[in-house]
């Protein structure tokens, strides 16, 4: 297991460097030179005679102006207006996600114009049983999930030839700041809400796309955690709007959902920073060995699975800062985790009900405006290089379905019931299932054609001029 020292190392190299790469030998923990080979623009995979695309977000890409046309890689998608749109209009989101319906038709596009002389491109395949995932459905489809699961073939480069073990991410985010918060992940967060599912699941927000769904509670997501009310009673402009931060700089105050946010956005990250050096102030809880080991546990990157979430929340509320006399961090006990109504659609959810996505949606700042428009991550992912590849994002890609990693996506083929779809995320290792309308990220292959091997001669007597052995 890595120790979280060298990712705090990582991270502040980032901060240094800016926008520097790692190299390629220091970026995956596996030998992936033994099995992957890159000409700079695909990457051969010699284990699955397949060759990916060495940029594992190309559709957000732009080529330069100096350069011929086209200048994108959208293959004829247009961008999105606005995230979800019809499956009659596919699209492209700026930060390179879609939906299902226009990942396929991203590489429909991609044949059509023989990208890099091919015109055999295809999604990632995942096969509906994998002996090894830890997770398997209970409705008629019983397709596996979870974590382990390393014979499709995103999950082939996570495990088996980039060596990454769940729930360690491929890419950790750099130290930032995002209006008075800071530490975002552009990922999902938990909230303390039930999803529409009757299988246990929760609601769960994106501060990757502003997006509102659910998920398992084996997952790992981080955790934002908040109190109903403002914590020192101080008396606020009338009609005040704009988020207000108080207790030196460590809680920040939404007047439109009458909610007070802890400012670091990923506090459990720190902690475990805290820990590492020796501090005695800590949260309790361990780093992750594995996803289910120890039990609760937070992964390197501060996500976590559901139940330890909720032990984080108590641990907050009983933390006594080492005097042994709990008054609860930062002398408060009613620390929750956010509510989300799992009733609203997948975009555009703000209001009392979703205080997470009131701050997406109309209080944090993207560009000078207050809000993010729905689509776009509040922190982009750093550029380094994962092994071989490039632009790698720490979330979930679409995969079809099919049973082995060089067969051809199954028309027509549902991961599960209500036309879900397969997902791996290179943030925690985690295979799962997404209906639309969701947005993954895509990348895709092709299969190369296996060298036909020569007849064997046939054998014949050492004496017999018209054959040999």
């Amino acid at each position: 297991m890595k120790r979280h020292c060298v990712i705090g190392t990582l991270l502040a190299a980032l901060t240094c460097i800016g926008s520097a790469q790692l190299s390629a030998q220091d970026s995956a923990p596996g030998d992936w030179q033994k099995v992957l080979d890159s000409d700079g623009v695909t990457v051969y995979d010699s284990v699955n005679n397949v060759a990916w695309l060495a940029d594992f977000n190309l559709a957000a890409q732009i080529v330069p102006d100096e350069m011929p046309a086209p200048n994108n890689f959208r293959f004829g998608l247009p961008w999105c207006d606005v995230p979800n749109p019809l499956p009659a209009d596919p699209c492209v989101n700026k930060s390179g996600t879609m939906t299902y319906t226009s990942a396929v038709k991203w590489v429909e596009g991609m044949n059509k114009e023989d990208y890099l002389g091919h015109s055999d491109w295809q999604l990632p395949t995942t096969p509906k049983r994998e002996s090894d995932c830890t997770e398997f459905g209970k409705k008629a489809s019983k397709n596996s999930f979870g974590f382990d699961c390393d014979e499709n073939a995103l999950g082939y480069l996570y495990y088996d030839a980039l060596g990454f073990t769940a729930p360690n991410t491929a890419v950790p985010i750099p130290s930032n700041t995002v209006g008075p918060f800071s530490n975002f992940q552009p990922g999902l967060y938990w909230s303390g809400s039930q999803g529409n599912g009757t299988t246990g699941g929760l609601a769960v927000f994106s501060f990757a796309n502003g997006a509102q769904g659910g998920s398992t509670r084996s997952d790992y997501l981080y955790v934002l955690p908040m109190i109903k009310g403002e914590l020192n009673g101080l008396p606020l402009p009338a009609g005040s709007t704009t988020l207000y931060v108080n207790l030196g700089g460590q809680t920040v105050y939404d007047p439109e959902t009458e909610v007070t946010w802890l400012a670091d956005a990923n506090l459990a990250a720190n902690w475990m920073e805290d820990s590492n050096l020796g501090a005695v102030d800590t949260l309790g809880l361990p780093l992750c060995e594995t996803p289910a080991k120890p039990s609760p546990c937070v992964a390197l990157d501060g996500s976590m699975d559901y139940a330890s979430a909720q032990q984080f929340i108590v641990n907050m509320n009983a933390y006594d800062n080492g005097a042994g006399n709990p008054h609860g961090y930062l002398g408060q006990t009613n620390w929750q985790l956010p509510s989300v109504d799992a009733s609203c659609p997948t975009y555009g959810c703000g209001g009392d009900s979703n205080p997470m996505g009131n701050l997406y949606y109309y209080q944090l700042s993207y560009q000078g405006k207050l809000g993010f428009p729905a689509g776009t991550p509040v922190v982009e992912s750093p550029d380094i290089a994962v092994g071989p590849f490039n632009h790698v994002q720490p979330s979930q890609y679409w995969s079809c379905v099919a049973d082995l990693i060089q067969d051809a996506c199954e028309i027509g083929g549902e991961a599960g019931t209500g036309k879900a779809q397969f997902g791996f995320s290179f943030g925690d290792g985690f295979l799962g299932t997404t209906g639309e309308p969701a947005d993954h990220f895509v990348t895709a292959y092709y299969v190369l054609a296996t060298p036909t091997k020569p007849p064997i001669p046939p054998k014949c007597p050492p004496s017999n001029p018209s054959c040999y052995q």
